[in-house]
């Protein structure tokens, strides 16, 4: 699959807000994860897809996949795949206001704690290197601010230990630096 970068994922949410014109219908977009990296930090040139969760859910569904039509790009470019990693109390601010579609992405914090929860390792993921990234722009310092962070969004029991290892690592590196 072909990754998005920040031109394209506006592009296709210039698209899809005019399909939303076009239905009559206001559309809003929570984005999580790499897109928020690729869009908000520019700490990445792209993603593979949009993670993100969308009301009105059905419509929204609906025309993404026309626009992934047109734009010829994968079905599932937005997507709602990381709702089980999201937070009751996720925090997001505003990214783009277009006439019938709001953008708001999630705050650095919240990205960190949601990358830190999942923490997939591998070649594959981008977690790691999302979360030092994180740690940088946040200024985290040690562990223990870290998961404090992380306490914020979620509860103790969902960090798991290879969670408080791989943060320990990954704030050590950063300081030997």
């Amino acid at each position: 699959m072909n990754a998005l970068s920040r031109d394209q994922i506006l592009a296709l949410f210039d698209a899809l807000n005019e399909r939303l014109s076009n239905a009559c219908i206001k559309g809003q977009l929570f984005v999580v994860g790499g897109a928020v990296l690729c869009l908000v930090h520019r700490a990445r040139p792209s993603t593979k897809d949009v993670d993100a969760v969308f009301l009105p859910k059905s419509e929204l569904r609906q025309l993404a996949a026309e626009v992934a039509d047109a734009f010829q790009v994968p079905k599932d470019w937005l997507n709602d795949a990381a709702r089980g990693f999201m937070s009751a109390s996720g925090s997001f601010e505003p990214f783009l206001a277009l006439s019938h579609l709001t953008v708001m992405t999630a705050t650095a914090e919240y990205l960190f704690a949601m990358k830190a929860v999942a923490m997939r390792l591998g070649a594959e993921f981008h977690d790691e290197s999302d979360v030092r990234f994180l740690l940088r722009y946040l200024g985290v310092e040690n562990c223990e601010d870290a998961i404090s962070l992380i306490e914020r969004y979620f509860p103790p029991e969902q960090i798991l230990p290879k969670t408080v290892f791989a943060l320990e690592e990954m704030i050590q590196a950063i300081k030997d630096e």
